[in-house]
């Protein structure tokens, strides 16, 4: 046989066993992938968390000064603890809570029309101190579906079932119990939206909509 021909079957071999080792080993892999990104996930979320929490203190005791020093006709002061209150808002990922609220049933809501998926849309809500709307009877389902439609906007409400097709949840933990339109695309459609098309409540993929933010009183 010629150096070329043993060259060949060599590499041929060769193609058949990674091919083999990949299929033999491609679900374990697969799945350390998916333990490792799971990881990362978390710790991003817990960092994500302490920072809003430590940034939240922060600027509730710099607010509290600044009231104090204005009080007290310190402008020297006022000035530089507002300087400050910017900057510990800019570093702590601190959003204002939009003036044009709607109160209903306790709570407030606001329909923010920036276009961005469901999770930088939950973290958003989550900057502005609220958190993406939960729906809790049938009349506040009514209220902010008149409110979706008024915005003419497709928003993300606060509902997946990621953790588990169709397990459908409320970012507190709560069943989802509203009825909506649910396509069963399974693992693509697992967050909850007020759906343009549909005119009510539908499952999608994580596209990018604007999304709807509640305050808790």
């Amino acid at each position: 046989m010629s150096k070329s021909l043993c060259l060949a079957v060599l590499v041929f071999a060769s193609g058949i066993a990674a091919a083999e080792l990949s299929e033999k080993f491609s679900k374990r892999l697969e799945s350390a992938d998916a333990a490792y990104q799971a990881a990362i996930q978390k710790a991003d979320n817990l960092r994500f968390y302490a920072v809003q929490k430590a940034t939240q203190e922060r600027v509730k005791v710099l607010k509290t000064a600044l009231t104090d020093a204005t009080k007290g006709g310190d402008f020297d002061a006022a000035t530089e603890i507002k300087a400050r209150l910017a900057a510990a808002e800019t570093a702590g990922g601190v959003r204002p809570k939009p003036k044009n609220t709607v109160k209903f049933g306790g709570h407030e809501y606001a329909v923010i029309e920036e276009k961005v998926t469901w999770h930088l849309a939950k973290r958003i809500c989550e900057e502005m101190g609220g958190h993406l709307a939960i729906i809790e009877t049938p009349m506040e389902s009514e209220a902010l579906l008149t409110l979706c439609r008024q915005a003419k906007q497709s928003v993300w409400i606060g509902a997946t079932d990621e953790a588990k097709e169709g397990d459908w949840k409320w970012l507190n933990g709560m069943p989802v119990k509203i009825e909506f339109r649910n396509n069963n695309n399974l693992d693509l459609e697992h967050y909850l939206s007020f759906y343009m098309d549909a005119n009510g409540w539908d499952d999608l993929a994580n596209s990018r909509i604007a999304f709807l933010c509640e305050w808790d009183s």
